[in-house]
């Protein structure tokens, strides 16, 4: 990486592109893969793009590159092909690994530690045989990045952020880091295997000038009781139903003797529509239908979509004639829909009549929500083994 003096800053932050990630069991048709796993290949590249016209100071990715800790050969190279398309243009870019990016045992090893050898990329893991075992600093221009990893443990974790220290004689000092915060927690979606938290006191006085977040999907800043700008990005793309909310992109941060701002930078990704619930108690089949369609924006926004709806209050047979009527055509319209129906006098915790979903997904879910898994095997493993058989089943997947 170079030295050189800048007056200002200008940052690229971006984070949580999950690639080779995959759900339900549609093939794009130019590619023959999965077409959500190509949507995240699209919204990497659509991404990397706008990065190389911005042409900033520096770029950060603040971690879970990958979607598993063995990605596929498929997601290995188009991250390859992409940083590659940074590096090449000259611009310092400096990844951490996060939690989907680590194996809980650490002595397995991180593909993460391959992209290190890029010219002017700095991809810092906690690989035993990488540089520093999860920090390093990494000077650019009066900047200086503190990249620190995600740990095997959150103990671990806490552990290093705890002895993290500013240096004054850099302009800015800012830390790159991938962990859940306490204080955000039933206002962001999350609860995955092997992620971390830590404490907002934790990273509130350390003196940095910015923080750049990883973890969650949706972007927010930290308020904290200090000048330090702490913020989660976001992601670039949607992951499921309950992100249908969120606006996928990035961050341009500004670094300049005034303080630190930032932009928000928003990709183009396929439509997630989240429909307000409908109560359907008193209302007919053909009342309930239209105070949907009411709802639905213009047909061609729905197709490709993915539709998102609830309705409480109906029983069997109304429910049979919706789906006749409207639901089935919406089906077949939308990319992929989520119909939830909640029968009269079911409240909203209980099981709901009816609720579509992808097969690897839902498997996901109960492994990780209702599964009893002993500790002396890696969960983490086992679901994705058993996600891999799943999509031989349902021939998204070689058997190689």
């Amino acid at each position: 990486m170079s030295n050189w003096v800048l007056s200002g800053m200008e940052v690229v932050h971006f984070s949580d592109t999950h690639l080779g990630f995959r759900e339900f069991h549609k093939i794009d048709p130019k590619t023959g893969i999965n077409q959500r796993e190509q949507d995240v290949y699209d919204a990497f590249t659509q991404l990397v793009d706008r990065v190389l016209r911005i042409n900033p100071d520096l770029v950060v990715h603040a971690g879970d590159i990958f979607d598993s800790v063995r990605p596929t050969n498929r997601a290995v190279n188009l991250a390859t092909e992409q940083f590659a398309r940074l590096s090449e243009a000259g611009v310092p870019t400096v990844l951490v690994a996060g939690n989907h990016d680590t194996p809980k045992i650490s002595t397995t090893g991180t593909i993460i530690r391959a992209l290190d050898r890029l010219p002017n990329v700095e991809a810092v893991t906690s690989d035993p045989e990488g540089d520093n075992s999860g920090y390093r600093k990494i000077a650019i221009g009066n900047s200086l990045v503190h990249a620190l990893s995600d740990a095997p443990t959150e103990d671990e974790l806490s552990e290093r952020i705890e002895k993290l220290e500013p240096e004054e004689s850099y302009n800015w000092n800012l830390l790159v880091l991938h962990a859940g915060v306490r204080t955000l927690e039933g206002q962001v979606f999350s609860g995955e295997f092997n992620e971390h938290h830590v404490n907002k006191e934790l990273i509130a006085n350390l003196g940095f000038d910015y923080i750049a977040l990883g973890h969650y999907h949706k972007r927010v800043e930290i308020d904290l009781p200090s000048k330090t700008r702490a913020v989660y990005c976001g992601a670039p793309e949607r992951f499921s139903f309950n992100e249908s909310d969120y606006q996928p992109g990035f961050l341009k941060v500004h670094l300049e003797e005034g303080g630190v701002s930032y932009d928000e930078e928003l990709t183009e990704t396929r439509d997630f529509i989240r429909l307000d619930s409908v109560n359907g108690e008193d209302l007919t089949a053909r009342e309930i239908q239209e105070e949907v369609e009411s709802r639905l924006p213009g047909r061609q926004k729905v197709e490709g979509s993915l539709i998102s709806l609830k309705i409480t209050g109906i029983d069997d047979n109304t429910y049979s004639l919706l789906k006749e009527r409207l639901l089935d055509d919406l089906r077949d319209r939308a990319f992929e829909t989520n119909f939830q129906a909640v029968g009269p006098e079911k409240s909203d915790t209980d099981a709901s009549l009816l609720m579509f979903s992808d097969l690897r997904t839902e498997f996901s879910n109960f492994m990780k929500d209702r599964a009893k898994i002993s500790d002396e095997l890696d969960s983490e493993r086992l679901i994705e083994t058993g996600q891999k058989y799943l999509g031989i089943a349902l021939g998204e997947e070689d058997e190689g």
